[in-house]
């Protein structure tokens, strides 16, 4: 369910909004987020790192994501 939410959110900020890009970002220690965004047509793009205050104090690493118009569109359309 939520892929199909968030691929419906991507097309609807690329077609009706005109984003040329959209990036997302999740916590590393949770990689399903990751596994999400890739099958909505989002790449990996890196790490960034101790990039998240935890409300311990202690800080996290994000994974980033992102998707570019063109491509994601070029994709979707398959």
């Amino acid at each position: 369910i939520m892929t199909e939410a968030l691929k419906r959110v991507m097309q609807f900020l690329f077609q009706e909004v005109g984003f040329h890009r959209i990036y997302l970002r999740h916590a590393t220690e949770n990689p399903a987020s990751g596994r999400v965004m890739e099958k909505a047509g989002l790449r990996y793009e890196g790490r960034l790192r101790q990039a998240y205050l935890e409300k311990d104090g202690g800080f996290s690493d994000l994974a980033l994501y992102a998707a570019l118009k063109e491509e994601w569109l070029k994709r979707e359309a398959l």
